[in-house]
């Protein structure tokens, strides 16, 4: 049976330093727990969001979503929705429908790959985007520990259907910055050896 997981679980899974730490991560926050709405921190916004993507929420409705939410959750969302805002109106960004995407490993291992909206900006320049949502401090290693993964992910989605003239891209909601891809950024080995880590800690545990 081929495992499927996400591809926020295969980066933190990738982040983790020791086999110790991954085998407790996948032990016990992947393999053996079903996933719930309700554990998922920024499900309500990224929902929002695409939402407001497909027309269904303008941002003024958005705005008060954020203003009335846990308050628990109400300064990440806010900071989150605002860059995400500024990068729209600055961009005068529209937005177009994307498809679910993956990446397959061997038959064995399968990891989404999908963007969570398509933009297009008003030089013409077409996005597939995934959002980064945090709520650490700012971190030099982001880039190169999340980031980067994430987009070679995307490039090398073997399961695409999306539009081809559009280039995967991230947006760092942690500061505003979108970063594109053009290439693969990682080595594609390094990510086949932790797939197939992956798939040896999952069969022994």
């Amino acid at each position: 049976m081929t495992i499927k997981i996400s591809l926020t679980q295969f980066i933190t899974f990738k982040s983790k330093v020791s086999t110790s730490a991954k085998i407790k991560y996948l032990k016990e926050k992947v393999k053996y727990v079903d996933y719930t709405p309700f554990a998922d921190y920024w499900l309500p916004l990224r929902s929002r969001i695409k939402g407001f993507a497909d027309g269904r929420y303008t941002e003024n409705q958005l705005i008060e979503f954020v203003n009335n939410v846990d308050p628990n959750k109400r300064a990440n969302y806010k900071r989150d929705l605002n860059k995400l805002l500024h990068f729209v109106n600055e961009n005068k960004v529209s937005f177009f429908d994307v498809q679910k995407s993956y990446w397959n490993y061997n038959d064995q291992l399968r990891i989404s790959a999908s963007p969570e909206l398509g933009v297009v900006t008003n030089s013409g320049e077409k996005y597939l985007l995934k959002n980064s949502y945090t709520i650490k401090k700012d971190d030099e290693k982001l880039l190169k520990r999340n980031i980067l993964p994430t987009l070679t992910l995307m490039n090398i989605a073997n399961d695409n259907p999306n539009i081809s003239d559009a280039t995967p891209a991230v947006l760092n909601l942690r500061n505003g910055k979108l970063i594109k891809s053009n290439s693969n950024l990682v080595d594609t080995v390094e990510l086949e050896v932790d797939a197939q880590q992956i798939i040896d800690i999952w069969n022994k545990i």
